[in-house]
Parts: structure tokens; C-alpha cells; sequence
């Protein structure tokens, strides 16, 4: 794997599909909210910088127990290439909400256990004065948000 610094984000999300790239165990668990996902979706779909992401490299053999990121299932036991000292909840939100084919197991903003699907609604994000962060849906795993005042969406 090369440096992070070089990557582009699908290769970083693969990494941490096959395993290569994992956590120490002694890492906090991954817990983002709804409106944090957004925010770093909004964050990618405008190119800008994701932030600090520092890993040690392992070469294969570690001193510390280490463990996949959330939602990852790697095929067998792989053994980490790299671990993930800073920037676990941003790399495990987008390859939650942007790898894996399944709805986020996430909390709302009153700490309220949800599942939500991340879309990108085209229109709002290429509006002569768009507003990323309005251009980020985030709707229900059933994929029925809920009906405002104007209309009722559906995800199909």
C-alpha cells in the first residue's frame, strides 16, 4: 500500500474492505452521527482534504492486537498491512455510507439508534449557489423519508 497522502478515496476504501488496513484494538469504537456522515460526504463530493489520517505501518506483524473497521468483512484473517491511529471515524462513515450495500447503523441527532441511506441529490449540488451540505440526503433503510409540508419522497 502506498502512502495515504497519494491514495485516492476508493483505494483507502478498499484497503479496509480486504483488511489490509485496520485498527488497533485499543482504538475507541466508531460512533458518528447522521449529520457528521453528511458533513463528510458533503466534505468528499467538493474534493476538499478528508483531514489528519496517521496509520503505522506493520508490514504484516504487529505488537498490538488489531480489529476491521466497522461494517468491514474481509474474506479469512487477513493481517493488517496498516493501522489506523487517527481518522477511524471518518474512513469508517465513508466506507459505511459510501462501499458497503447496506444502510448505516448510525443515531440521530437526539443519540436515537437509526439505519440510513447517504444520496446525493444532483440538482442541489450543482446549483449556481449550492449548499453542499443540502445536497446530502439521508433517508431511512426502508428508503421512504418522511413527508414534509411540499412532498413525499420515495428511494427505489
Amino acid at each position: 500500500m502506498a502512502a495515504l497522502d497519494n491514495l485516492k478515496l476508493r483505494d483507502v476504501l478498499a484497503e479496509v474492505a480486504s483488511g489490509a488496513l485496520q485498527l488497533p484494538d485499543f482504538q475507541r469504537n466508531w460512533k458518528w452521527d447522521d449529520d457528521r456522515i453528511r458533513a463528510i460526504i458533503a466534505t468528499v463530493t467538493l474534493d476538499y482534504p478528508l483531514g489528519v489520517v496517521m496509520t503505522l505501518q506493520t508490514g504484516g506483524a504487529t505488537r498490538f492486537r488489531s480489529r476491521t473497521l466497522t461494517g468491514a468483512r474481509p474474506e479469512g484473517d487477513p493481517k493488517a498491512e496498516l493501522l489506523l491511529l487517527d481518522g477511524q471515524q471518518r474512513l469508517t462513515s465513508l466506507f459505511q455510507a459510501l462501499w458497503l450495500d447496506a444502510p448505516v447503523e448510525t443515531s440521530d441527532s437526539r443519540g436515537k439508534s437509526t439505519e440510513r441511506w447517504y444520496y446525493v441529490d444532483i440538482e442541489k449540488s450543482v446549483g449556481p449557489s449550492a449548499d453542499r451540505d443540502e445536497a446530502i440526503l439521508s433517508v431511512p433503510a426502508d428508503k421512504v423519508s418522511a413527508p414534509t409540508s411540499t412532498a413525499r419522497w420515495s428511494w427505489i
